[in-house]
Formats: C-alpha cells, sequence, structure tokens
C-alpha cells in the first residue's frame, strides 16, 4: 500500500529535478559607426544595461 506512493512520489521528484528553467537572453555588445552612433544586428534593439552601458537585447 505504501509502496505505490512512494514511486510516485520518487517520479514526481525526478520529473520536477530534470525540468529546467528559460535561459536568460543573451545582451550582445552594440557596433558602432565611424560617427561613434551605436547599432546591433537584425533581431537586437539597443538598450541601456544595468550598469548605464549600451547593450543590444533580443527582440520580444
Amino acid at each position: 500500500m505504501l509502496r505505490p506512493l512512494v514511486l510516485t512520489s520518487a517520479t514526481a521528484l525526478l520529473l520536477a529535478a530534470c525540468s529546467t528553467p528559460d535561459p536568460e537572453p543573451v545582451n550582445m555588445q552594440p557596433t558602432f559607426d565611424k560617427a561613434g552612433n551605436a547599432y546591433c544586428m537584425e533581431g537586437y534593439s539597443l538598450m541601456s544595461s544595468e550598469t548605464g552601458g549600451t547593450v543590444c537585447a533580443p527582440d520580444s
């Protein structure tokens, strides 16, 4: 009687341990033209980082 409960609980813990959270988006450094203007590759947008710098973040 207790054995199926233990087996079910162990299976639930194993499945929960295998699930992974969504990955953090990867920010890239922008490219600068000769005039010093920053731009990003297609699919990324210019944003300010937590430290006040400029980064390219993926479009959502």
